[in-house]
């Protein structure tokens, strides 16, 4: 199990989300439950594409969350198997 930091921001209209340990897990929503959601499972995505390669994952890091963040949380991500993955708020 590891835990990651999300950060959310807001503009435009729309709330950005990201998970800064994976820069391909970036998503956006109308609302923060929906970029939540969205970012979810870009972050699943980002893990299974590591571990189909047979990269490790990345260690989290709390301090790389951005300091101009409307929000921050912790991702819970739970390797299952070889190649998949499951993502939750912690």
């Amino acid at each position: 199990m590891f835990k990651y930091q999300a950060a959310y921001r807001r503009g435009a209209g729309v709330f950005f989300a990201e998970a800064p340990d994976f820069p391909k897990a970036t998503a956006f929503g109308e609302s923060m439950a929906e970029a939540r959601g969205n970012l979810y499972g870009a972050l699943r995505r980002a893990v299974e594409e590591r571990l189909r390669r047979g990269e490790v994952l990345p260690l989290p890091d709390p301090g790389r969350v951005a300091a101009d963040a409307y929000a921050v949380e912790t991702v819970v991500v739970l390797p299952q198997a070889e190649t998949s993955a499951a993502v939750c708020a912690a």
